[in-house]
């Protein structure tokens, strides 16, 4: 039998934001999207594709694969402030790795075909997961790897662990010939891409949001280090200054960008830089309080975060810079939950096909992989998943396991019918 898929009489949302074409059908040949039918063509009778599998596609949805440009997979698994904390210190880095490999599978089985890892494993240890993932070693979305966050001493990324602790080694750079020595690390590694803190963080102790991280010269060296091996530069800010410096320095994406004011949001227009929300876990901490394991200081904080957040994303949106889908959950039990983003999105006036394109299109030109993939085009990466309910009128079917009926990786079928219950699964 030929390598090869075509799906049927399926209803297209093609991830650039076109109208939905029904009745469709597209073929899937050596991993690549080869044709595309719209309704009133030709049946697809080509010799060329006999003996390719076909799936019936009535009634159900076709999308490219989802795109998550901030996730952590294997932060904490605790849900008690006290035990959060130690969860970095009482555990190895295999076993965090462990957690990583199920939270891959839920992604997939979720309808993420790539995701970008941000952070908050041992170094290098991302880097194994996507290498894993990639060879079939492990089931996982294509994984995006920084090799491990960069922070300065006494910043978000080192105060993540409590400070009666020791530091984790390797974990800060100081100074601009660490910080080039840093990115230069990573990069051997095999880095897909820098993460770097430039602001106080929500889970850390001890730094308030507005707190600007690294300094000019020091996030200049590391953009500029990157960017001479065509690696991109994703900014962890929260607070006004921290993201004004990233843009003036060249970062290509601002994570969070909670209190992001007009000046920083001008300067995001001009410099073309994406904008990653990650409005889901502020309010997630918000709403679900001492469960979610965070301290109090940083629930207080993370109020404020979601007050400020959703305000001044609404403001970037309306002023039309570049935005991109990324939740920032961690760990197996918020992993579930990723999805939501798109739920916090669609409550703040988003339609629904705006919140495709974010996961879609806008991800992968976000990610640098437009040209290969985000969308529904002949001649793309078959990175495709079919929903059994329209989106666009329930924007629950989008990232739930219970809605996605299949998901293909790179022209594979990886999924099929995956229907098992999570209780805990609102939908």
């Amino acid at each position: 039998m030929k390598e090869g898929i075509i799906i049927k009489n399926i209803t297209v949302i093609d991830g650039t934001g076109a109208e939905p074409r029904k009745n469709a059908s597209v073929v899937v040949k050596n991993g690549i999207i080869a044709k595309i039918k719209n309704a009133g063509q030709e049946e697809i009778e080509d010799v060329e594709f006999a003996g390719f599998q076909t799936i019936d596609g009535t009634g159900k949805f076709l999308l490219p694969g989802l795109m998550d440009c901030h996730v952590h997979l294997n932060s904490y698994a605790r849900t008690d402030p006290i035990t959060v904390k130690l969860w970095y210190l009482t555990t190895t880095p295999a076993y965090r790795m462990l957690h990583g490999v199920k939270n891959l599978q839920l992604l997939l089985r979720a309808g993420f075909t790539t995701i970008r890892h941000c952070g908050h494993m041992p170094n290098g240890t991302d880097i194994h997961l996507r290498d894993a993932a990639k060879e079939g070693i492990i089931l996982g979305p294509n994984v995006l790897a920084c090799g491990g966050d960069m922070s300065m001493t006494a910043g978000h990324g080192d105060l993540t662990t409590p400070k009666w602790a020791h530091q984790v080694p390797d974990r800060t750079a100081d100074g601009v010939d660490e910080c080039i020595k840093s990115v230069r690390s990573k990069l051997r590694m095999g880095a897909d891409f820098i993460k770097v803190h430039m602001s106080g963080g929500v889970m850390s102790e001890g730094d308030p949001l507005w707190w600007r991280n690294y300094r000019d010269e020091e996030i200049a060296a590391i953009v500029d280090e990157a960017h001479a091996f065509r690696r991109k530069v994703a900014v962890h800010a929260h607070g006004t200054e921290g993201i004004k410096i990233s843009l003036r320095n060249g970062a290509d994406t601002i994570e969070h960008g909670t209190f992001m004011d007009d000046e920083g949001r001008e300067l995001m227009l001009e410099k073309g830089a994406w904008l990653i929300p990650t409005l889901v876990t502020s309010h997630a901490a918000v709403k679900n309080g001492i469960k979610t394991g965070a301290p109090l200081a940083s629930l207080e904080k993370a109020r404020a975060a979601w007050e400020a957040g959703a305000e001044n994303f609404l403001k970037a949106y309306k002023m039309g810079i570049h935005i991109a889908n990324g939740s920032d959950c961690q760990n197996l039990r918020r992993l579930r939950y990723n999805r939501e983003e798109f739920d916090e999105l669609y409550e703040l006036g988003i339609p629904p096909m705006e919140i495709i394109t974010f996961a879609t299109r806008n991800a992968a030109e976000a990610l640098g992989l437009l040209e290969e993939k985000g969308t529904i085009q002949e001649g793309k990466i078959a990175d495709l998943i079919i929903l059994s309910d329209n989106p666009l009128e329930n924007i629950k079917a989008l990232g739930s396991r219970k809605h996605t009926e299949a998901v293909i990786l790179g022209g594979k079928l990886m999924i099929n019918n995956y229907k098992e219950e999570y209780e805990d699964e609102e939908q």
